[in-house]
């Protein structure tokens, strides 16, 4: 008697059409025309900020100045330049949601924003919503989810990512958090930054809900305080050239200020990439000993000033270092960064 097994094709899973799942599959035509990047904001007239139909990611330790950040952002917005910050064009709309702050609290923070904007009222354009205390965090992501379609802002501040998700370090509830958080950004041609702790022992955002909101994002920023000083750094970004650190002061009732010095990061940041371009002619990364030994051959310097160069141009994001064994790799984030006239 065989024993060969007999084949069940009644058994095999059927596949319905297209036509018959009701799916239609989003295949890319590349004969089509390209539309170019739409940035928000731009920094110092030229690093372009915070790209339209994207979700970004701004992270930080406690009281580091995230929330103060995004100020920042919406205080340009309203007034057409602010600590060097520029929106791309007038009449942004914004939408601020809160989950964090009392209403009394939150309030206070606005008439800050109007005052940093020089504006006496709340213009038409600026909505914002309170959260604390509507209900739990699927209430809140539903309200959420519905300003965005009501108001169709073209930015979106929301200070609180983590109160939107019932578990932070689930990682199927957090991939549902940003999954639709991202389609609505690209559904309704909206810019939505969203803000999020850093874990105590690194700089990585907390939990899954953090690690997938940076996976989904197309910039990263990173905020950091060393005295009265807070500093905004790009940690990754999907398009075009890095954009440079930027920094500003805190003053009192809630506002901020451009540092007395002016804001000098943006100089430092692109004197620092002028200097490490022309040592990655015709090479995508070189080795730690490798960029040292083309520092000290290009600008005739000492070993000792080239590891300083390298090391500022490394906290500056100006370069990337990994490891892999025992090698340690420098390269510049973005080998296309066009000449400083052209950005």
């Amino acid at each position: 008697m065989s024993s060969a097994r007999q084949i069940r094709l009644d058994l095999w899973p059927v596949h319905k059409t297209a036509q018959e799942s009701g799916l239609k599959v989003p295949y890319l035509d590349i004969s089509g025309e390209d539309t170019p990047t739409d940035y928000l904001f731009t920094l110092g007239g030229k690093y372009g900020l915070i790209v339209r139909a994207n979700l970004h990611t701004l992270k930080g330790r406690e009281k580091t100045g995230k929330s103060a950040a995004g100020l920042a952002l919406i205080a340009a917005a309203l007034k057409g330049e602010f600590i060097g910050i520029t929106p791309s064009r007038d009449n942004l709309a914004v939408l601020w949601i809160d989950t964090e702050q009392d209403k009394n609290t939150l309030r206070q923070k606005a008439k800050a924003v109007l005052s940093m904007a020089g504006l006496d009222t709340q213009p038409e354009r600026l909505k914002i919503v309170a959260l604390r205390g509507f209900g739990g965090p699927a209430d809140a992501l539903a309200a959420t989810l519905q300003a965005i379609e009501e108001t169709a802002a073209d930015f979106v501040f929301l200070d609180g990512v983590v109160d939107l998700c019932q578990a932070f370090n689930d990682e199927e509830k957090s991939r549902a958090v940003v999954e639709q958080l991202e389609a609505h950004a690209e559904k309704y041609g909206a810019a939505i930054l969203g803000l999020i702790h850093t874990n105590k022992k690194d700089v990585e955002a907390r939990g899954h809900l953090g690690a997938i909101m940076q996976q989904k994002s197309g910039a990263v920023y990173i905020v950091t305080k060393e005295g009265n000083t807070a500093t905004i750094t790009q940690d990754c970004n999907r398009f075009g050239a890095p954009v440079p650190p930027f920094s500003f002061t805190f003053a009192d009732d809630f506002k901020i200020a451009a540092p007395a010095e002016g804001n000098t990061d943006l100089e430092r940041w692109a004197a620092l990439n002028r200097a490490f371009v022309p040592l990655f002619a015709g090479a995508e990364r070189l080795t730690a000993g490798e960029l040292v030994d083309a520092y000290k051959d290009y600008y005739q310097k000492s070993k000792r000033t080239a590891q300083d160069a390298i090391k500022a141009a490394t906290f500056a994001r100006v370069l990337d270092r990994t490891m892999e064994g025992r090698k340690v790799y420098y390269c510049i984030p973005f080998q296309d960064i066009p000449a400083e006239d052209d950005i």
